[in-house]
């Protein structure tokens, strides 16, 4: 077969290879997970820094179920940028929902009825070997790896 016409036969077979992969579902990545670093930074880790505070992670679980919602509970600590006295730890605790799209979970926050909230997704993350990882995290550092327990 003629070199140009290899090209187009190998990328139809790589498509239909593709299409025939089976869909990410919810029910494919419903567990809990645990954070185990932030940009390659072992916890406790800075997840956030501005002229203000550092706001660093001592421990972050992720609990995602199969109707495409979850719960996410976080511990944290807060520092003045300038130096001073830590404040905490601090516990979070948020629900949210999910969705799969192209292969990524897409993570929206929900939004209390007292707040003025950024339109989701506030976080997007991909499956990986026996965990996810973040790519995306509004105002966080990434990536961010957790492990599934």
């Amino acid at each position: 077969m003629r070199a140009t016409l290899r090209l187009p036969v190998l990328l139809m077979w790589a498509g239909l290879a593709a299409a025939c992969e089976e869909p990410l579902g919810p029910e494919d990545i419903v567990g809990t997970y645990v954070l185990q670093d932030v940009a390659g930074e072992a916890l406790p880790a800075i997840v956030d820094s501005n002229s203000y505070s550092v706001l660093r992670v001592l421990a972050d679980t992720l609990r995602l179920t199969a109707d495409g919602r979850g719960t996410r509970m976080e511990v944290v600590e807060s520092e003045p940028s300038t130096g001073g006295s830590t404040t905490g730890p601090m516990h979070w605790e948020e629900s949210f929902g999910f969705r799969i799209v192209h292969g990524r979970i897409e993570i929206t926050i929900d939004c209390p009825w007292y707040a003025d909230c950024v339109a989701g997704p506030h976080v997007v993350a991909r499956p990986i070997a026996n965990g996810l990882r973040v790519d995306f995290a509004l105002a966080s550092r990434v990536p961010q790896t957790y492990s599934r327990l």
